[in-house]
């Protein structure tokens, strides 16, 4: 029955909540200043069909978790994200660093498609298997699932949202081998809505989950597709509804839904270079103020050695930095990407490939980190 409340949410609210947010997002977009970000190395990440009933399953048990303590539908403290930690990324969802004492824990990441193959029908045994060796070794897990994805990263990336949902009606647009879905679509966001909330059930207040990356476009970031190659990205999108309005309001409906849905758990957008339009940094200026203003961390996904802050929204709430590259495709070093983190981007949270922990050179720059970090 609770899948099936949040889909009639979604029902009676339609296509008519997002054409009011997207009126307030356009009103939002009036500030001037400089560019977004340049676009992470993995990311730059219709018709209205009738929903049918279904019964949630699981193919396993329950996990355990921290006791309700009434939840909260305000702003996350800073306070909510652990203060210090290098967490491992792009490890393949592997267990093999759990008891690297200078990591903090790792990032996990799956699809859709994987997680709920058949509407209203769930399988949580992968994420269970992932997490249990690092909970294990007292260390926590940063969780991401997402809808859409590059082909270069995998076929389950290729193809995150599920079958199923495409069989409703939701478009899909097609680019270099990957499926990405309308994600504004009113189906879509029916089912994906639904989808957050078996996955809050889940994972809210459990103790191993540091934090929810939040899933909203491609690769989980803040936009649609990847800024990579030379396709038009805004004429391919633009016949499906795309304007800069229509994708802030969404990105507000998809993150407003993770934060009433994990009570317990902070939610945090992984905020890239985001729009299409030329009027993209101005858009990009609206969508951080909107996340700052409402108590969202949020993650750069574009740590190099010489990041810098790209508007002051970012220095409003708690930052959270992400290598843009393994150092040894970026041409930094381990040192010098820690030193940016911790400096110019005030992160206390940082991601660091997993390729970049395990090279014995990186060992001293690693620890050093760790208690720059954790300082």
């Amino acid at each position: 029955m609770e899948l099936d409340v949040h889909r009639q949410r979604y029902w009676v609210a339609g296509v008519v909540a997002i054409v009011a947010v997207v009126a307030a997002a356009t009103a939002l977009a009036t500030s001037s200043g400089s560019g977004p970000p340049a676009p992470s190395s993995r990311s730059a990440g219709g018709a209205h069909s009738t929903t049918t009933t279904t019964t949630a399953t699981t193919t396993n048990s329950p996990r355990a978790t921290v006791p309700a303590s009434g939840g909260t539908t305000g702003k996350f403290s800073s306070d909510s994200i652990p203060k210090g930690g290098i967490y491992e990324f792009a490890g393949g969802n592997s267990g093999a660093d759990a008891h690297n004492p200078d990591l903090a824990g790792t990032t996990l990441t799956f699809e859709w498609a994987r997680l709920e193959p058949e509407s209203g029908q769930f399988d949580w045994n992968a994420v269970d298997q992932a997490i249990a060796p690092w909970a294990a070794a007292g260390k926590r897990v940063i969780l991401r699932v997402s809808s859409g994805g590059q082909a270069s990263w995998g076929a389950a990336a290729a193809d995150a949202t599920p079958t199923w949902v495409y069989a409703e009606g939701v478009p899909a647009v097609h680019d270099d081998g990957s499926t990405l879905p309308v994600y504004w679509n009113s189906t879509y966001l029916v089912d994906y809505d639904a989808f957050i909330a078996a996955y809050a059930a889940r994972y809210d207040g459990d103790p191993a989950v540091s934090f929810i990356e939040m899933g909203i476009g491609d690769g989980g970031e803040t936009l649609p597709d990847t800024q990579e190659g030379t396709t038009d990205h805004l004429a391919q999108w633009a016949p499906y509804g795309y304007t800069d309005a229509v994708w802030l309001a969404t990105i507000e409906k998809i993150a407003t839904t993770f934060r009433e849905d994990f009570r317990r758990t902070p939610v945090v957008p992984l905020v890239d270079s985001t729009f299409y339009e030329p009027t993209q940094s101005t858009d990009y200026q609206a969508l951080t103020g909107w996340f700052a203003t409402n108590g969202f961390p949020m993650q750069y996904d574009g740590l190099t050695s010489t990041t810098t802050p790209h508007d002051s929204s970012w220095g409003e709430t708690t930052t959270i930095v992400e290598q843009r590259g393994a150092t040894s495709t970026s041409g930094d070093t381990l040192a010098g990407d820690c030193a940016d983190a911790t400096g110019p981007m005030d992160s206390k949270v940082v991601l660091i490939y997993q390729s970049d922990i395990d090279d014995r050179a990186n060992q001293e720059a690693l620890s050093a980190c760790a208690k720059s970090v954790g300082s």
